[in-house]
């Protein structure tokens, strides 16, 4: 057998041109995740919405990676926001485009197979030896690239969507995608997927789920130990589906933060992806299924409705991530450990440990955004949270009485089930006294939580 022949230097590319591709495919994967962030909350289909939960954090990672090595190779780093500002003609038209299938047939029909054939191109070319890095990363970004395209086919495939019935939108993108070999990659500059967001007042949710507005009663509890399970874990359930489609909105919208604060709020949106399906598998552990009560996204709503960028992220990231949901978290992991429910429990402690993690990134980028922007952090808090209040005066509680140990939400959020976790507190920043502040003004017991 005959040795391969080595590359000739013609075939490789040199710094310079390394660079100048790996910048057009950083445009192509910041604009791809901009565009999961655009529809996961407008997509109906609850499989649709986890797996791109998943996607939006792998596609945000890849565009990290390639970040860096863009610097490595000796790209200002001044230079990188005109990469992040500038888009092709396929990118807005799925942008735009009101049907949800014609997004998903476009996206896994067209543009991610576009992207990981310009990924092995780009492979094909890597020096030897010297540019081992970059065939590091991009190795593992086509292999996840491959997987996404196979995985969205498969959903597209399972809800009877054909070749035919998407294909004048999809030679229309096929059409608009950038080109490797052009020197700017057929980018239009100044133009970005999330420029001028779409707004979205609610998420649109599947169709057997009864999706109620904010200010909408809610039915009583069951009264049963059985049914007020299933109620509470149902509610759940849309409380971090809401979560996961909040922070896509944050990758889709604030262009003004670096693509390090969208990659971290991609992570969040994926662990928030992951903490639906745990409640799911709780959700049919205790026999509830979807569909089995009215829900609704107060949070969503809200954060929707603020106009202040860092009053908005005050209000989730701050206040409800890293104030409120940590001590849920805790207080469902030691009230499923009264119940002998182990599992539930140390899936609510892994969740739990998420919730300092997302306290954690709204205490830094509130507080660099507010600084971006000239605002008065104290003051932005001050407003948010009083817009919160005011939000949670015309949004009625749960009704009835509960017959479970667990926190019901809202409704349980003051009083005598509340545990404001110290240690998780301490681990965010908050002083000694803010803890007792909260403590006093919840109406709560305060818990130490045990060491790791």
């Amino acid at each position: 057998m005959k040795p391969a022949k080595p590359k000739t230097v013609h075939a490789l590319h040199d710094v310079r041109e390394n660079a100048r591709k790996l910048s057009i495919l950083y445009t192509a994967e910041v604009e791809i995740a901009r565009l999961i962030g655009r529809w996961l909350p407008a997509v109906p289909w609850l499989e649709e919405k986890l797996l791109l939960g998943r996607l939006l954090y792998e596609d945000a990672e890849h565009a990290a990676w390639l970040e860096e090595r863009l610097v490595e190779l000796r790209v200002a780093e001044a230079r990188l926001p005109d990469f992040r500002r500038r888009t092709a003609p396929a990118l807005k038209l799925l942008e735009r485009v009101t049907d949800p299938d014609q997004f998903l047939a476009g996206l896994f029909r067209v543009v991610k197979p576009a992207l990981i054939a310009d990924y092995r191109r780009h492979l094909e070319a890597c020096p030897p030896f010297v540019d081992d890095p970059s065939k590091r990363f991009l190795s593992r970004a086509l292999a996840e690239e491959e997987e996404h395209v196979g995985s969205g086919l498969a959903l597209l495939a399972k809800r009877g969507v054909g070749w035919p019935d998407s294909g004048g939108i999809e030679s229309q993108v096929r059409a608009g995608l950038w080109r490797l070999e052009d020197k700017e990659g057929g980018f239009a500059a100044g133009d970005f997927v999330g420029r001028t967001p779409i707004a979205q007042s609610r998420p649109v949710w599947p169709a057997e789920v009864e999706h109620l507005a904010a200010a909408a009663p809610m039915p009583h509890y069951p009264g049963t130990f059985a049914g007020d399970m299933q109620r509470v874990a149902h509610d759940l359930v849309f409380s971090e589906l809401e979560a996961e489609e909040i922070f896509a909105r944050y990758v889709y919208e604030y262009p003004q933060c670096p693509w390090q604060f969208h990659r971290e709020s991609a992570r969040i949106c994926w662990d928030e992806a992951r903490h639906v399906e745990l409640l799911l598998d709780v959700l049919d552990r205790y026999g509830g299924h979807v569909g089995q009560f009215p829900a609704k996204a107060p949070g969503f709503e809200e954060f929707m409705s603020l106009s202040s960028p860092v009053e908005r992220m005050i209000m989730v990231s701050v206040i409800a991530e890293g104030e409120v949901s940590t001590d849920t978290q805790t207080q469902h992991r030691e009230a499923f450990r009264q119940m002998g429910d182990d599992l539930s429990a140390i899936l609510k402690d892994y969740e739990m440990a998420d919730e300092v993690s997302h306290g954690r990134f709204g205490e830094r980028w509130a507080r660099r955004l507010a600084q971006q922007m000239g605002a008065d952090y104290d003051t932005a808090y001050a407003r948010a949270r009083d817009a919160l209040n005011a939000f949670k005066a015309c949004h009625p509680e749960a009704e009835g009485s509960s017959e479970i140990a667990l926190v019901r939400l809202g409704a349980d959020e003051g009083g005598s089930k509340r545990l404001v976790n110290a240690t998780a507190k301490r681990l965010l920043g908050y002083s000694e006294a803010d803890i007792l502040r909260l403590v006093s003004e919840s109406g709560g017991s305060l818990i130490e939580d045990e060491a790791v």
